[in-house]
C-alpha cells in the first residue's frame, strides 16, 4: 500500500514496485481518469495487479474510506508506505477537520490509515513513514500542535515530519509490524520547489530509498534512515515523555475516526 503514489517520488516508487509485487493498492488526491496513463504503465511494467483508490486527506473522512477500499482489495497488506505529504502552506489554513493543514496531511492522516490498517499488517509487515530531513531543525510544542503561534510555512513542514519520526519511534514498542522513518534525500520534486530554492536528485533516488526502509530485512524497526544510513534523529524525538505525550494528544484528536475500526491503538 503506497500512499501519495501518483507524483514525485510515490511514482517512482510506484513504477519500481509494479515489475515485482503482485498486488500494488496505489493512493492518490486525483480522480482516477487524471491517473489512468500512470495505472497503465504500471500494469503493463510487471505482474502486479494495481488497484486505485483516490482520498484527499484534507478530509479524515476520505482516509476512513481509503482503509475500508484496502480491505475490501486484500486481506493483507504486508507493507504500507506513508508518502503522501504537502509543503507547509504560505499562510496558515486549516483543514476540513479544522486541524491545521500540514499536520494533518502529513501527519495525521498517515496515523489514521496505519490504525485502521493495522489489522490486515501480518508481524513480518512493515510500515514506512517517508520523513524529511528538516525535522532536525525544529521542535514541536505540544501545547501549540496547530501552530497558531509563529506559523511558518517550512517549520510547519518540519514539524509534521518530526511527528512522524516520533510516532515510528514509539509505536515501534507496541506495533509486531516493524515501523520506520526515512529520509528519501533531497529530490527534485514540485514539494520541494514550493518550499525550498534548491535542485536535488531525481525523484528515482528517492523511491530506492523508500523502498530499502521497506524491503531490506536488515533495517530494525524504530529507527530513523537518512537515505540508507540508520542516524539519530532529532533530540525531542528520543524523549519518551514528549513520545507519550504526542500520542496522547494525536489519538484524541483522531478518536472521532477511529471509533468503527477495530485497529488496535496502543494506550
Amino acid at each position: 500500500m503506497l500512499t501519495g503514489g501518483t507524483s514525485g517520488i510515490g511514482a517512482a516508487a510506484a513504477r519500481r514496485i509494479a515489475t515485482s509485487a503482485r498486488r500494488l493498492l496505489l493512493h492518490g488526491p486525483e480522480p482516477h481518469a487524471a491517473v489512468q496513463p500512470l495505472l497503465d504503465e504500471l500494469r503493463n511494467a510487471g505482474r502486479a495487479e494495481v488497484v486505485y483508490a483516490q482520498a484527499d486527506f484534507d478530509r479524515l473522512d476520505d482516509v476512513v474510506a481509503l482503509s475500508r477500499t484496502v480491505a475490501s482489495a486484500t486481506e493483507q497488506v504486508n507493507v504500507l508506505i506513508n508518502n503522501a505529504g504537502r509543503p507547509g502552506a504560505e499562510s496558515r489554513r486549516c483543514s476540513t477537520d479544522s486541524y491545521e493543514a500540514t499536520l494533518q496531511t502529513n501527519y495525521l492522516a498517515a496515523v489514521l490509515l496505519t490504525e485502521r490498517l493495522l489489522p490486515l499488517i501480518p508481524a513480518t509487515g512493515r510500515v514506512v513513514h517517508v520523513s524529511s530531513a528538516t525535522h532536525l531543525s525544529t521542535r514541536l510544542d505540544l501545547d501549540d500542535l496547530q501552530f497558531q503561534h509563529g506559523y511558518q510555512p517550512a517549520a510547519a513542514y518540519a514539524r509534521s515530519k518530526l511527528a512522524l519520526v516520533a510516532h515510528a519511534v514509539r509505536q515501534s514498542r507496541y506495533y509486531r509490524p516493524g515501523i520506520v522513518s526515512v529520509h528519501p534525500g533531497v529530490v527534485n520534486t514540485r514539494l520541494l520547489h514550493a518550499m525550498f530554492d534548491v535542485r536535488g536528485a531525481d525523484a528515482a533516488h528517492g523511491a530506492a530509498n523508500v523502498i530499502h526502509a521497506a524491503s531490506d530485512p536488515g533495517v530494525p524497526s524504530g529507527v530513523y534512515l537518512d537515505e540508507r544510513r540508520i542516524a539519530e534523529p532529532a533530540e525531542q524525538v528520543r524523549v519518551v515523555n514528549f513520545q507519550d505525550g504526542l500520542h496522547q494528544r494525536t489519538m484524541t484528536l483522531l478518536a472521532p475516526w477511529l471509533d468503527d475500526s477495530s485497529a488496535e491503538s496502543p494506550a
